[in-house]
């Protein structure tokens, strides 16, 4: 009887160690470290090894669970303070103290369009001419539903924190349809920011933004 012999008959028959257990310890298996085991000792190390990865897989969906909630909480009180906001002053502040500080952010920036002949920054608001809005940059960036996560180049960073910002990397949605603006999170920090990562709290500011800003704006 050949190696395959035996396999093709245990796979055939899978119930064969329930109908004999007592072969369970006298099989022996070789680790890598050439000990010399049984089958049942490693059927068991192989169960603690899984058992342990569950757990850890387990703490990890636990904590992954209360960042989510940290996140939300955070976000709530943030879109109810905006609600609340009767102008843009009252709007820079509110996300200064509730996005900028409350999340420990480097850089905030509130981008508007607006009818100004060059850029203006006034706390976190920064307003761009409206012409600049039709630079393909920017334009990639407003036409993005879900926004912009990574490294931008230069020419954006600058537009969106101001020439004298320094922006490793950087998050930003667009705010409202058609576009009034962006909202642009930057940090030093170039893998702080990174592709891929989840938008959906910036885009749930940034659509309390888009229903606030023509009212406080009109």
């Amino acid at each position: 009887m050949s190696d395959q012999d035996v396999v093709d008959y245990l796979s055939a028959h899978p119930d064969f160690f329930i109908n004999h257990p007592e072969l369970l310890d006298r099989l022996q298996v070789t680790k890598a470290n050439n000990s010399v085991i049984s089958l049942s000792h490693h059927a068991l190390g192989n169960l603690r090894a899984q058992l342990k990865s569950a757990h850890a897989e387990n703490a990890r969906m636990i904590d992954s669970a209360r960042a989510n909630a940290w996140i939300f909480e955070r976000t709530r009180a943030l879109v109810l303070s905006l609600l609340q906001c009767e102008d843009l002053d009252e709007v820079s502040a509110c996300l200064e103290e509730h996005l900028q500080r409350a999340f420990d952010l480097d850089t905030v920036c509130l981008v508007l369009a607006c009818d100004v002949t060059e850029a203006e920054d006034r706390g976190i608001i920064r307003r761009l001419p409206a012409h600049e809005f039709e630079l393909d940059d920017v334009k990639l960036l407003l036409n993005s539903p879900d926004g912009r996560v990574g490294r931008f180049s230069r020419q954006l960073n600058e537009r969106l924190f101001g020439p004298n910002r320094n922006v490793g990397s950087a998050a930003a949605v667009p705010i409202g349809q058609p576009s009034l603006g962006a909202l642009a999170l930057g940090s030093p920090n170039e893998r702080h920011f990174e592709g891929g990562m989840d938008t959906l709290f910036l885009a749930t500011i940034a659509e309390a933004l888009g229903l606030l800003l023509p009212r406080i704006q009109a």
